[in-house]
């Protein structure tokens, strides 16, 4: 396996027809499914991860992470300009529907609702895949219901403390709820009931002799012992810069329901109070370091990322700025992000939207442009030669996916096709910054726009 190239120097900029390039390479080392399939699942291609009780490939059927509807999401988006790739879309669109079968994955990331958000982000006229999204539509909807039903019995009998793959973007109510305001009045219901849902979210509860906020999450298996008492996750991935994103872009919408404008200010309320000294956030905070009985600067990452960290809370809050026509929040967002991108590129070990170059390059895109920000906009050419020095043709999908900081003995297959972590998204991230604009709604999925 070829050394992976180290990423561009600063100062070194990316001119949009060299990422749209890149584009072009990629798209082609993924047209095919069975051979992405083939490369994906090879021998030497595996995770092991705590909790695993054996090393396996990450390449599943179905699935925005790596799967064929995260593969799919880049040639939908690619078809809108070029008609030839609606071929590699469908493609990969029904090598997914064959996952359908397998045990029922919960969330937009995984299982019906992925492959619906992908068949929904294809169609070129409101006839396109309608069959097939009516069916899925169902199982979306029974999905959010279950959810939906499940916590409103919690609620109800009075017990504190919510699971993060209940409400989040990857797993829970947010992403699917996402999902729903892309189809409009079809599942109106169900997304008002979310929304609904999420403002509650937000009404303080007793927990360990404190009043906080609804959406602290208790002790979970494999939270390890720095939150003996659970914690509070900031971030937009798994956290509550999730639901913040989703009632702002509801709201800026018109999909309005009672304690809605008051939920946003409550959460950016509350980012706001909880940042770093120098302006930034944190993934997570201990419930101790909340409620100020610990040092809330203990448990700070140093992480710039989608998932975790400054930019995908920035982003959530400058949402809600524009939702709610709030330049200070615009400007705390944009100056964070800015912050960030001068302290903390050091940390940054891969390419990919979740946590790599390809997320930190297209977040900083839709803030420098929504918040017209000189500082943003001078970054983006500097992030996007970062993914161009990464590529390397020896790489099965042109780039090579690393987390050096895992503990001796796990790993991370180095070489991943998908959306969220592989050279799927990494191209959409290319194209966006080639082209400045998305004709498709794949960025929906990560709740940035």
């Amino acid at each position: 396996m070829s050394t992976p190239t180290k990423a561009a120097p600063t100062g070194t900029e990316a001119k949009p027809e060299q990422a749209a390039g890149i584009v072009t390479e990629l798209a082609e080392r993924l047209v095919d499914p069975r051979e992405v399939a083939t490369a994906a699942c090879a021998a030497d291609n595996v995770d092991l991860l705590p909790g695993m009780p054996a090393a396996q490939s990450p390449w599943g059927t179905l699935g925005l992470g790596e799967a064929h509807a995260g593969v799919a999401l880049l040639y939908a988006e690619l078809s809108h300009t070029d008609e030839r790739f609606r071929t590699a879309t469908h493609a990969h669109l029904a090598a997914a529907a064959r996952g359908l079968g397998d045990p029922a994955v919960p969330g937009l990331f995984g299982g019906a609702a992925s492959l619906a958000f992908a068949a929904n982000a294809a169609r070129h006229s409101e006839d396109d895949y309608a069959g097939m999204l009516a069916t899925l539509d169902a199982r979306v909807a029974a999905q959010v219901n279950r959810l939906l039903t499940g916590e409103g019995q919690r609620l109800a009998a009075g017990r504190a403390g919510v699971q993060m793959r209940t409400y989040d973007v990857v797993a829970g109510v947010t992403g699917l709820g996402r999902y729903l305001l892309l189809r409009g009045e079809r599942h109106r219901e169900q997304l008002t009931d979310t929304l609904a849902y999420l403002v509650r979210l937000t009404e303080p509860v007793e927990a360990h002799g404190h009043r906080v906020p609804g959406w602290w999450v208790p002790l979970e298996p494999g939270h390890g012992p720095q939150f003996p008492r659970g914690h509070f996750n900031l971030g937009l991935a798994h956290g509550i810069s999730g639901p913040l994103a989703l009632l702002s872009l509801a709201w800026q919408a018109g999909v309005r329901v009672p304690g809605q404008r008051e939920a946003i200010i409550q959460i950016a309320e509350h980012l706001l109070d909880h940042r770093t000294e120098q302006g930034m956030w944190p993934g997570v905070m201990s419930f101790d370091a909340y409620v100020g009985a610990a040092d809330p600067h203990s448990g700070h990452t140093r992480m710039i990322a989608w998932c975790y960290g400054t930019p995908g809370t920035a982003r959530a809050l400058q949402l809600a700025a524009i939702a709610l026509d709030h330049p200070d929040w615009q400007r705390q967002a944009v100056d964070a992000q800015a912050t960030a991108l001068e302290t903390l590129l050091d940390t940054v070990t891969d390419s990919s939207l979740c946590h790599g170059w390809a997320g930190l390059l297209h977040l900083t895109g839709l803030m420098a442009q929504d918040g017209d920000d000189p500082r943003l906009h001078a970054r983006r050419p500097e992030l996007a030669a970062r993914l161009l020095a990464a590529y390397h043709p020896d790489h099965p999908f042109g780039y090579h996916y690393e987390r050096p900081q895992l503990s001796a003995g796990l790993r991370q297959a180095p070489h991943r096709a998908g959306f969220l972590d592989g050279s799927a998204g990494i191209a959409l991230a290319l194209h966006a910054y080639a082209n400045a604009s998305c004709a498709s709604p794949w960025q929906t999925a990560l709740l940035v726009a």
